[in-house]
């Protein structure tokens, strides 16, 4: 099988359900637009992108049959035999024969009575992974007439490809011969079959006793100088009793029982922090951008600033801005280009000001989603994703609060699943993936949590995480120390409101604040006034708010703008006896204080920080503009009302269902005629009695060429204007793919307006 000619005819002939199973495992070819008929199927099946994703997909098990029988195919095989497969596998052929089953799901391969056939992207040719070079057929169609005419007198037979491949696949015919062969020579040999079976910079002249490897076609010279070893002398000269790794068991692991309860608890604490972190940072984005690094990427120095004001650690600040950014809620900003002379500024994220702020559950979800769906990277695989994926499905298969803790019990069970994704530190992305759903709630202790199987589930998403977010708390304990306390993760709104009027101190199963006059007075220079911000206190109280804490609002609140700091460059007003205080400070000598009235004193050092020494003094200045009017806090400045809003996944937003997609498929013919070029730009000139525009062309040759083009359909409820792409002519009628439907649309030629 080497084409999708070849593929469409096996599609055809499959049941539905059958069919599924190929839709299922290789997900990536109901991508939209969805495929019209199953020789699509076919050409997306056989794409190069395809196939080796779907082989990153196999076990090891699966991985080495497949490798097997791409050996035996090399080896002229073809079909391969199971029988040959299970002998080089040292298996039982009903075992070799399941996994076959299995790769033929995936479409890699199809079984037919006579033995396993490869579509051709899986012709291999080169098997150094498995220590082996390359076929004798191979090496002997680059050596030349008169080379391999020479090789056969010395071997005593008939002149021939065809007799030369014959004599090297039969490895009693080759070990017979290598035992005539000078011992350093049977050395070298062996060592190479045993090894690596391609040396760098091994010349061996014809005329000594080690050019005899060359001269009976044992080592064959490369363009590079270095020698290679056929496979077939590979394996002859390791035995009839050598085999190929397979490992059809799983490793084995030990289960430890950390309990349901437990960890949907920790898991409701972790999604609860990890939520209000990422409101934090949502909030500080707002107020000013965050800057970034040159390259666009997130600095330890930001992250440990992030870390320390907010009271989280810095792996949860990381992940909260990388979500963050992934989801579309901060917009990375790319600064104009400096003049000559001025120096760069750097790259920032800012809060996207269109987009409304989700609500907490929303919130959590879209968090989720992002971390578990990321956007496909431009180039290369995601590791990261297919791991994350992996080890969440591994895990998932234990009984709900059931754990794998032993980290390399794990890694050697996620390798044994995913021995195709070549990387040096497998163990450092099964470590990373665990770290990230621990801190999302998906895992907890090593027990993957509700959420974690809805995500797997792909249903009840909303109910799990709305439930998880009702826990948080919504009322904290005050204390007469100036504490406040929450026993367990508080929500989003009652962690900002304690926030904005104390400091956080610990954090754990339960998180405490403490008031203090600074963290109050901070409540106060954003325009909280002592009647508001004792309501809003006592409105998230658990019982009533203690008198010292009463008192210490009221007092930083009478306190509160003793001291007036004008933008008039600046100017400081208050009583004549205070100001006569603040003029003969010690600490204050480098304002510049100088008194132009009995009230009134001026400032050399700008508004900005006069009010930072008047409160390093241990003053409450207040600011006012030039005016009088009291100066808020920039982010507390009115912004622009958002215009998107995020919303759940609805029915039409989830994958595709392989079965709907199979009946479907098997209904409808299983080819259609191609599109030629300028078929579509003929059709509407008809339509056009032969007068299209310029404009009216481009957009023809544009909808040929795949790009979605803007038109106006008459329907008969009205002209509607649709974003069309991927047409097809079927006669008068165009079948198009709507962007805006996500679905097939037949439109009537006589209806299209081009514009």
């Amino acid at each position: 099988m080497t084409t999708a000619d070849d593929l469409l005819g096996r599609l055809a002939a499959l049941s539905r359900k059958e069919l599924a199973k190929v839709l299922a495992h290789r997900p990536d070819v109901l991508q939209e637009p969805w495929p019209r008929r199953l020789d699509v199927v076919a050409a997306r099946l056989a794409s190069v992108q395809s196939v080796e994703d779907a082989v990153l997909g196999l076990s090891s098990p699966q991985a080495q049959v497949l490798s097997a029988v791409q050996l035996c195919h090399a080896l002229g095989r073809r079909p391969t035999p199971i029988g040959e497969v299970a002998k080089l596998l040292d298996a039982a052929p009903a075992t070799v024969e399941s996994f076959v089953d299995e790769l033929a799901e995936r479409a890699l391969l199809w079984h037919d009575p006579d033995g396993i056939r490869l579509p051709g992207l899986l012709h291999k040719a080169n098997f150094s992974d498995e220590g082996l070079g390359l076929p004798v057929a191979e090496l002997l169609g680059e050596i030349g007439r008169s080379r391999a005419a020479h090789l056969s007198r010395t071997l005593g037979l008939p002149e021939g490809l065809k007799e030369l491949v014959h004599f090297f696949r039969d490895g009693d015919r080759v070990r017979e011969l290598f035992r005539t062969a000078p011992e350093p020579t049977r050395k070298l040999l062996q060592d190479m079959a045993d090894g690596v079976p391609e040396a760098e910079g091994v010349v061996l002249p014809f005329h000594t006793a080690e050019g005899w490897a060359f001269d009976h076609g044992f080592l064959f010279g490369t363009y590079y100088g270095s020698a290679v070893m056929p496979i077939e002398v590979s394996l002859a000269l390791r035995g009839p009793e050598h085999q190929l790794p397979f490992t059809p068991d799983e490793p084995e692991y030990a289960v430890t029982h950390v309990g349901a309860e437990p960890a949907e608890a920790t898991s409701s604490a972790a999604a609860l922090r990890l939520l209000d972190r990422v409101s934090a940072v949502l909030d500080r984005a707002g107020a000013e951008p965050l800057p970034l690094l040159k390259d666009g990427t997130i600095g330890a120095r930001l992250v440990k600033k992030l870390a320390k004001d907010t009271g989280g650690t810095p792996a949860e600040i990381e992940l909260a801005i990388d979500l963050a950014a992934q989801a579309g809620l901060l917009l990375a900003d790319e600064p104009p280009a400096p003049r000559r002379g001025q120096k760069a500024s750097p790259p920032t994220l800012a809060l996207d000001p269109g987009l409304a702020r989700p609500a907490p559950a929303l919130l959590y979800r879209l968090l989720l989603t992002t971390w578990w769906e990321p956007a496909p990277p431009e180039y290369g695989t995601d590791v990261d994703a297919l791991v994350r994926r992996l080890v969440v499905r591994l895990l998932a298969r234990l009984e709900p609060g059931a754990a794998i803790v032993d980290a390399d019990a794990l890694t050697r069970l996620a390798a044994w699943h995913a021995p195709m994704l070549a990387t040096e530190d497998f163990a450092g992305y099964v470590r990373d993936a665990l770290d990230a759903a621990e801190l999302l709630g998906v895992v907890a202790h090593g027990a993957v949590t509700a959420t974690g199987r809805a995500l797997l589930e792909e249903d009840g998403l909303v109910e799990v995480t709305d439930e998880l977010v009702a826990r948080a708390r919504t009322t904290a304990l005050f204390g007469t120390d100036l504490t406040a306390i929450v026993p367990g993760s508080p929500d989003a709104r009652l962690a900002a409101s304690l926030d904005r009027v104390a400091d956080r101190e610990a954090q754990g199963t339960a998180t405490s604040w403490r008031f203090s006059p600074a963290s109050v007075r901070r409540a106060f220079d954003q325009g909280a006034t002592a009647a508001g911000l004792l309501d809003e206190l006592g409105a998230i109280a658990a019982g009533e708010l203690p008198q010292p804490l009463v008192y210490l609002v009221n007092d930083v609140a009478r306190r509160h703008g003793e001291a007036r700091v004008l933008d008039v460059a600046s100017v400081v007003v208050g009583e004549p006896a205070l100001l006569a205080e603040l003029a003969a400070h010690r600490k204050l000598a480098k304002l510049g204080l100088r008194s132009v009235a009995p009230t009134v004193l001026t400032s050399t050092v700008d508004a900005a920080g006069t009010l930072a020494a008047l409160r390093g003094a241990g003053y409450a200045p207040t600011h006012h503009a030039a005016d009088g009017s009291i100066v808020l806090p920039a982010r507390e400045a009115e912004a622009a009302a958002p215009r998107v809003a995020v919303r759940d996944a609805g029915p039409g937003d989830r994958p595709p269902s392989p079965l709907d997609h199979a009946e479907r498929l098997l209904a409808a013919p299983a080819s259609g005629p191609n599109l030629l070029r300028g078929q579509v730009a003929r059709a509407m000139s008809d339509r056009y009695s032969g007068r299209l525009t310029p404009k009216q062309q481009q957009l023809c040759w544009q909808l040929e060429a795949g790009i979605p083009a803007d038109v106006v359909y008459r329907a008969d409820d009205g002209p509607a204007r649709l974003v069309i792409a991927y047409p097809e002519l079927d006669g008068d009628v165009l079948d198009v793919w709507s962007l805006d439907d996500r679905a097939y649309r037949r439109l009537e030629l006589a209806r299209i307006d081009l514009g």
